[in-house]
């Protein structure tokens, strides 16, 4: 996605929550909604570069991978240094601030005497149910754990 900021804008269809995908020309700055290959105001093609059978070919392409096709789509311009650099300063300025954010909350909430004793009531609890555990027979946990691994294998399917 970061090659490909700001290409996909979501945007809200009339009243309902109902959003769609839209795409960005680089080329001619136009927004087209939907998932267009083509861009509907200077023809270009979305990051890739299309043959007439529509097979998607990477941007530097001279000859169709498929088909062997000479006629080539042109691809638009490809997302500019500048962009990719603000994208990612913008992620990192963000997490940072996110991360921030968590740790000031937590660091209020462990100032809280009522959430340091519930702390101390959830490790007490913890240590207890893991005594517990210990004291139980091997073929008991054993069978615990494969009853476990079977349900998160049908979990998968």
């Amino acid at each position: 996605m970061s090659q490909n900021w700001p290409r996909h804008w979501l945007s809200q269809k009339g009243e309902t929550n109902e959003t769609i995908l839209m795409k960005f020309c680089y080329q001619c700055g136009r927004a087209t909604a939907g998932d267009p290959l083509f861009c509907t105001k200077c023809g270009r093609s979305y990051d890739v570069r299309l043959c007439p059978r529509q097979h998607r070919n990477s941007r530097f392409a001279k000859v169709c991978s498929q088909c062997g096709s000479r006629e080539l789509s042109q691809a638009q311009p490809p997302v500019s240094l500048g962009w990719k650099l603000l994208e990612f300063l913008v992620k990192v300025v963000f997490g940072v601030l996110l991360v921030y954010l968590t740790l000031a909350g937590f660091v209020g909430l462990l100032q809280t005497p009522q959430f340091q004793n519930a702390l101390i009531v959830f490790g007490i609890l913890i240590g207890v149910l893991w005594w517990l555990w210990s004291l139980l027979p091997e073929w008991f946990r054993k069978l615990v754990r494969r009853s476990h691994k079977r349900k998160e294998r049908s979990d998968e399917r």
